[in-house]
């Protein structure tokens, strides 16, 4: 029997009546997983209500109780880690050890956050008026839109509904189409954990009719998103004045100096390249090599890319699956064809691979002679594809980072670290890793893209997510009602 991802609104799954459904398969079989439940804009109103209900509970509550109850659903998400893990690789298409590793990192994110508000603290400042006192609170938003991709369909989420119900939020969720039933698990476990009815509401559905519905909602009070750049630019037209946590992609780059260790960088290299098939936000995509070591460490990351093990998500051998979906697949295809026609070319890799039961695997692939000319220096690939261009000085190489409309992460790859963080300094990214690849990153810091790119804004990453999911309010009152 076919699995049914429903709306969830109130705590309750309703009734799929006469609502479309779309097929959820697998990337890597071509299986249907299951069918979900289309919401339609009548439902975003009834779940943004539900929520509303369920906000004012919420805010009523302690940051002990509060802080309990997501603490719960981390140990929830451990106990059920498995069934969790194996149906996230099916659905996503990642191989089933990045499955659990996902879902631990989800968490430790729950319990982060936890702790966060559990030790959260009031202000009081100094007054210009001896007869007065000034007390700073943080309050929640109210009623919370989110809108999550399929790349992660564990950590992503937890990033907004661990902050944003340990601050006090009640939340509508948008999760995408194509990895909905993890969604399902996530919010089980929030239900089981005792959160009032309403406190997370589901809405599955597509971008351009439930997406829509829900942002443009008079009465979501702030959203959060990621996803690409033009739905970030979508959304932030249909919010108007909202508060928005926006994180929309980027093409990252690490610089590689000439004192590296050449085949440990390949190694860094290549997990950065290709975990996750390169559908990271934070995936090294352009990797940018002083001219005096590119064609070694073009061959020993060629090398490394070659031994990589293409395979089905839940088979234990595999070390890298299929792309997600058809759309993006065309578009790596589009950015290798375009680089290759401009004079790049491929040392390995470049198209589909045969033999496997969805047209979605993609062999790892190593192309050098990347230049700004091309769409893979400009836009986000999303794919198992490391891009290689040569600097010869410094100057250059900040100058190749930063040339495009990005910005990230970074990183620089030396063992001088007096000049690696010199060519740091001057790179336009929200996080740059000096001693590493750009696509390090530790769940606990603020991420995000750098003011004027179009990376997003905000920060998400610990204390910085609840800060953006919550708002300040200052209390102004008369000195003899305080000791």
């Amino acid at each position: 029997m076919t699995r049914e991802v429903p709306v969830v609104i109130d705590g309750d799954a309703c009734p799929r009546g006469g609502r479309e459904t779309v097929p959820v398969r697998s990337p890597s079989t071509g299986e249907q997983l299951a069918t979900m439940v289309r919401g339609t804009p009548e439902d975003v109103d009834r779940a943004v209500r539900a929520a509303g209900h369920a906000a004012a509970v919420l805010v009523s509550m302690t940051p002990r109780a509060r802080a309990g109850l997501v603490r719960r659903v981390g140990e929830l998400i451990a106990e059920r880690a498995g069934t969790i893990a194996h149906d996230l690789a099916g659905e996503q298409g990642k191989p089933l050890r990045e499955a659990e590793g996902e879902v631990a990192t989800a968490v430790i994110m729950w319990h982060e956050a936890a702790e966060i508000v559990r030790h959260s603290t009031d202000e009081i400042l100094p007054s210009d008026d001896a007869a007065r006192r000034v007390v700073v609170v943080r309050r929640p938003h109210g009623v919370l839109a989110v809108i999550t991709p399929w790349n992660f369909p564990a950590t992503i989420p937890t990033e907004y509904l661990s902050a944003g119900l340990a601050a006090g939020n009640a939340i509508v969720w948008k999760p995408s189409e194509l990895t909905p039933l993890t969604a399902v698990h996530l919010m089980d476990c929030i239900r089981d954990a005792g959160f009032p009815p309403g406190s997370v509401n589901l809405v599955p559905g597509l971008g351009h009719d439930t997406g829509a519905a829900l942002v443009s909602h008079p009465r979501i009070s702030a959203i959060g998103f990621t996803g690409s750049p033009r739905t970030g630019d979508a959304i932030a037209r249909a919010a108007g004045a909202k508060p928005m946590l926006l994180e929309l992609g980027g093409n990252n780059a690490t610089v590689v100096l000439d004192d590296v260790d050449v085949a440990a960088a390949a190694d860094r290299l290549s997990s950065a390249a290709f975990a996750n098939a390169g559908q990271i936000c934070s995936s090294t995509e352009r990797i940018v090599i002083h001219r005096r070591i590119h064609d070694q460490l073009a061959d020993a990351l060629t090398e490394r890319a070659k031994a990589l093990r293409l395979g089905l998500s839940l088979d234990p051998s595999t070390t890298i699956g299929p792309l997600n979906n058809e759309p993006t697949v065309t578009k790596v295809n589009g950015h290798i064809e375009d680089a290759v026609a401009k004079g790049a070319r491929v040392t390995t890799g470049g198209k589909r691979a045969g033999g496997w039961p969805t047209p979605l695997y993609y062999e790892p692939t190593v192309m050098t002679g990347l230049t700004p000319e091309m769409l893979a220096f400009t836009e986000e690939t999303f794919g198992p594809v490391a891009a290689l261009m040569t600097f010869e000085s410094d100057d250059e190489a900040v100058g190749l980072v930063n040339g495009h409309g990005l910005g990230l992460i970074a990183g620089i790859l030396g063992e001088d670290v007096t000049r690696a963080l010199a060519i740091g300094r001057r790179i336009d990214a929200g996080v740059v890793n000096i001693g590493d690849v750009a696509t390090a990153w530790q769940p606990h810091t603020p991420f995000g893209g750098y003011s004027g790119r179009a990376s997003g804004v905000g920060r998400l990453g610990g204390r910085y997510t609840v800060e953006a999911l919550s708002q300040l309010q200052t209390f102004v009152l008369p000195a003899d009602a305080m000791p």
